[in-house]
């Protein structure tokens, strides 16, 4: 934090003159904030001085003040870090225009005054919270807004229903989150992988279940016929043993037929 807690004592001398107890914890805290609050500007200042709008390869690697080592510029500063973030943003087609705030706490308060009397689109957002009050839209802000009004003016075909702003900025920027992030589309729930495993395991344990169903099945199916193979086999040798009776009983009256004619 810059030395923060370096000058600590240091301001808690100079209040020393006053009236005030500087052992006590609600005047060391108030210390505490005011160089934090402190140390922030002066960051920012520092970043805006020397990160700013330079190329990743240009950004200092050592310090610039006299009151600051090059090892307390580089851990201070985190040079590395800005480094990797300044390259990160140019690779940032839509730069977020809304200062401090976020873009929910700008939507509403366009809401209340710029559009107190007609509630803004999707379109009339895009375009308020990418406007820099001093150099205007960028370029592929422009091109966005371009290509978006060509959409929402294009003539509807019969049978066809036009589309929403949100649908047109969500077809021009198919990636991006701003619809998102400014309440007008809901995020879709993120699956935890313990989600993800458990869904699966519950699927496998169906497929495993109807597996078990067909083979449950099939033996069924096997055992009825087994047993319909069986009855036709013991009908089979019952008729065969049948077949058998009535063949001697008939050899058994041919011979005694045979015995009573030859007595003849």
């Amino acid at each position: 934090m810059f030395g923060m807690f370096v000058y600590f004592e240091c301001h808690c001398q100079r209040i020393n003159q006053l009236a005030i107890d500087t052992d006590s914890k609600p005047v060391k805290e108030a210390c505490a904030d005011l160089l934090r609050t402190g140390t922030r500007q002066m960051r920012y200042n520092l970043k805006k001085l020397y990160f700013n709008g330079v190329p990743a390869d240009k950004v200092r690697t050592t310090s610039p003040l006299k009151s600051m080592t090059d090892d307390q510029w580089r851990a201070g500063g985190d040079v590395d870090k800005c480094a990797k973030n300044a390259l990160n943003r140019e690779k940032v087609r839509f730069h977020q225009m809304t200062g401090s705030q976020c873009y929910i706490a700008t939507t509403h308060a366009l809401k209340q005054e710029k559009y107190k009397d007609k509630p803004p689109n999707a379109i009339d957002l895009f375009k308020a919270l990418h406007c820099s009050s001093k150099t205007g839209f960028n370029e592929s802000a422009k091109e966005a807004i371009a290509e978006m009004e060509s959409i929402a003016a294009a003539p509807v075909e019969d049978g066809q229903v036009s589309k929403t702003t949100a649908e047109v900025v969500a077809q021009v920027l198919p990636k991006s989150k701003f619809l998102q992030n400014i309440g007008l589309q809901l995020a879709a729930p993120k699956r935890s992988s313990k989600a993800i495993n458990d869904a699966r395991v519950i699927e496998l344990e169906a497929e495993v279940a109807a597996g078990k169903q067909d083979k449950e099945e099939l033996k069924d199916e096997m055992e009825t016929l087994k047993k319909k193979v069986e009855e036709s086999e013991n009908e089979r040798c019952r008729l065969l043993e049948e077949t058998e009776q009535l063949k001697r009983a008939q050899d058994e009256t041919n011979a005694f037929f045979r015995c009573m004619f030859s007595k003849e």
